[in-house]
């Protein structure tokens, strides 16, 4: 199986990446920004913008979690097997 980077930027800066193969989010479902659930993503996934609502940011490398966070509100993108999530706060 392949491997993900994990890349965080928040208003404090960009923080160290991650090496992962699985990352979960907490997004948003609808133009409220309620109702939302939770997304996944693995090595090979299409190309994607998606919104985050505030919640559960969590890196997995052969199912060990690597990173584990709460976030603010923001949005995430995947391109070539990176995962970038801006958001508001990640602690």
């Amino acid at each position: 199986m392949g491997e993900l980077m994990l890349k965080i930027v928040t208003p404090e800066g960009e923080r160290e990446p991650v090496v992962c193969d699985s990352v979960h989010l907490t997004v948003c479902d609808d133009a409220d920004g309620k109702g939302g659930g939770s997304c996944g993503i693995r090595p090979g996934h299409v190309q994607a913008l998606i919104s985050l609502d505030e919640g559960s940011l969590d890196a997995f490398m052969k199912g060990v979690p690597v990173f584990q966070a709460r976030c603010g509100t923001g949005f995430a993108t995947v391109e070539q097997d990176t995962v970038t999530v801006v958001a508001e706060f990640c602690e």
